[in-house]
């Protein structure tokens, strides 16, 4: 007992190593794998979204570049610089003052309505007289800065963010190209969208949030509503000197930052990305990584297990032989598989059991054919069982290939047995309209669309109690006996209803019907007991004429080329022996 309690097989001993040296290299490999891949992950990815911020930057400047050649057109324009010397020079009355604003404000037109995204264009002169050009009502001109600040940058753009709605507002001073001093100043108003869409539109795989910041660190674009004219949280030089994540008081995350070049009016792009969302794919692909190793390993053990069982296998069988050695009269052999110590221990096994056998074969000879008669006896069964499991394992089949007609057919079939072995004398209703409905889908696969079928059966009726199988051979009768011979197409009608305290059930075909004659000869086959014709049909006159007596008797009704009508009842609420 205790050598039995602490006997270890080779092939247990073998594949605890090996799964040991396996599992140990392949978690070695893996964790390797996920250093090295989230380094360089982060580092391409980091790599990625700085040529983002890059474009996005690229992009904004494209349109603050266009913004600029419209001020420099502007201030340009022989017809504003001409026309701002006339204001400037001379004190003016109403009507020449007209004419004045009449050329300026039809020279400006052509830019205000060069672009959808222009809100007003405006030009002061010196005395700050306007002359203004606007697409949406604003109730007065939205400017950014005072004629003072616009006078000391000389020539040089201003850019910031004016109104309720955070427009936009360029102004930039006109020097007189005789002069070169100031003759006013332009004061441009743009939608926010101009450039706030390019942020929008920026594509990037990791969602997070752009901002665009001016020197003062005030925000004067961004993609998220609600944070423009704010002040942005973090200096940007701070965020050039470090590129490790911070706390984002905007998300209350943990985000990455990345900083754009400084853009010619003065502006950067600043784009956030949430770590958990930097981490993210990353974390996705070290699973799918993790998964792929296991899978690897999981392949790798199964693959130890097939090689240690081949090689203990010789082993394995010679004990279980050992074992049953003699027991039940039986003395097995092992298969030789290997020119080893093992498969030499095996050879000398074989030959003692071959004496032994020898020795008492005459014996247990008449036993042993006996019973090797009785297993070929069993063996040529078949079992209803087994023909059934048969059947749904094929019907998974044909449903794996998406082959559903067949695997629909294959089922009714079942179904059709399972009824057929079922050891009720009694059924309900629905139960058998179910083995009806199996055995009308597999007639209708056959024949296709020349045969077709309609019942009417009482929701009361489905709860009483029916012979079983008592219906279908009766529509099998009205199918290959009425329909299958004629040459139009046909129908089978099933009618089930109740009427007082019975269940009447009518099966109707309008196939070639019978005359007289066949129905009298009908009504004998039935009767008799030896004959091996319309099996189905007397089966199902027999039991009726047994179990309710002659007023349930089958009545047929037919005419030749008119069809066939077969009608019966029996008794309701029967219940269940």
């Amino acid at each position: 007992m205790d050598e039995k309690r602490g006997f270890i097989s080779i092939r247990k001993k073998m594949m605890v190593v090996f799964a040991v040296l396996i599992t140990v290299t392949g978690i070695g490999i893996a964790s390797l794998f996920a250093v090295v891949f989230r380094y360089g992950y982060s580092s391409l990815s980091q790599i990625y979204l700085n040529d983002i911020n890059e474009q996005t930057t690229n992009n904004l400047e494209n349109n603050i570049q266009k913004i600029e050649d419209i001020n420099v057109q502007i201030l340009s324009s022989q017809v504003i610089q001409s026309q701002l010397r006339i204001v400037n020079e001379k004190a003016l009355d109403s009507y020449d003052l007209a004419r004045c604003r009449q050329k300026i404000e039809r020279e400006l037109s052509n830019w205000a309505l060069y672009a959808s995204y222009v809100v007003s264009v405006s030009v002061i002169s010196r005395e700050g007289i306007e002359f203004a050009v606007k697409k949406i009502e604003t109730g007065g001109t939205q400017f950014g800065f005072t004629e003072d600040e616009i006078y000391e940058a000389n020539g040089s753009s201003l850019w910031g963010i004016t109104g309720e709605k955070n427009r936009i507002c360029v102004a930039k001073a006109i020097l007189d190209f005789n002069t070169m001093k100031p003759a006013g100043y332009i004061n441009i108003v743009y939608e926010n969208s101009y450039l706030s869409d390019i942020l929008a539109d920026n594509s990037s795989k990791y969602s997070g949030a752009s901002y665009v910041v001016n020197t003062h660190g005030r925000i004067m674009v961004a993609n998220k509503e609600g944070y423009v004219g704010e002040n942005f949280p973090v200096k940007l030089s701070d965020i050039r000197e470090s590129n490790t994540s911070r706390y984002d008081m905007f998300s209350s995350t943990q985000a990455f930052y990345f900083v754009g070049n400084e853009m010619p009016n003065g502006w950067s792009l600043v784009q956030t990305v949430s770590v958990k969302e930097f981490n993210k794919e990353m974390n996705h692909l070290i699973v799918l990584a993790a998964g792929i190793v296991l899978l690897v390993l999981g392949i790798s053990l199964g693959f130890v297990w097939y090689v240690t069982s081949r090689i203990a296998y010789p082993a394995k069988e010679l004990m279980e032989s050992m074992k049953t050695l003699a027991k039940d009269n039986e003395y097995p052999r092992v298969k030789i598989v290997s020119n080893d110590e093992i498969g030499m221990i095996g050879l000398e096994y074989n030959k003692m059991a071959e004496n032994i056998e020898t020795l008492i074969e005459k014996v247990y000879k008449m036993e042993l054919t006996q019973k090797q008669a009785e297993l070929e006896f069993l063996q040529m069964q078949i079992n209803p069982h087994f023909l059934y499991n048969a059947l749904d394992t094929i019907s998974w089949m044909a449903l794996a290939k998406g082959n559903m007609d067949v695997s629909e057919m294959t089922i009714a079939l079942a179904e059709l047995l399972r009824a057929t072995i079922k050891k009720e004398s009694f059924i309900t209703l629905r139960e058998e309209m179910n083995t009806v409905k199996d055995y009308l889908l597999i007639q209708q696969e056959r024949f296709g669309d020349k045969i077709s079928s309609e019942y009417f059966v009482e929701e009361d009726a489905y709860s009483c109690m029916v012979p079983n199988f008592i219906l279908q051979p009766v529509i099998e009768n009205a199918i290959i006996h009425g329909l299958e011979p004629k040459i139009e197409k046909g129908k089978v009608s099933i009618n089930i209803s109740i009427q007082d305290e019975f269940l009447t059930f009518l099966v109707e075909d309008n196939g070639v019907g019978m005359d007289e004659t066949e129905i009298l000869d009908l009504y004998k086959k039935c009767r008799e007991n030896n004959t091996k014709q319309s099996i189905g049909l007397k089966n199902v006159y027999r039991r009726l004429l047994l179990c309710y007596g002659e007023a349930s008797m089958l009545k047929i009704e037919s005419k030749k080329e008119q069809g066939t009508r077969i009608s019966f009842l029996i008794p309701r609420n029967i219940s269940k022996e």
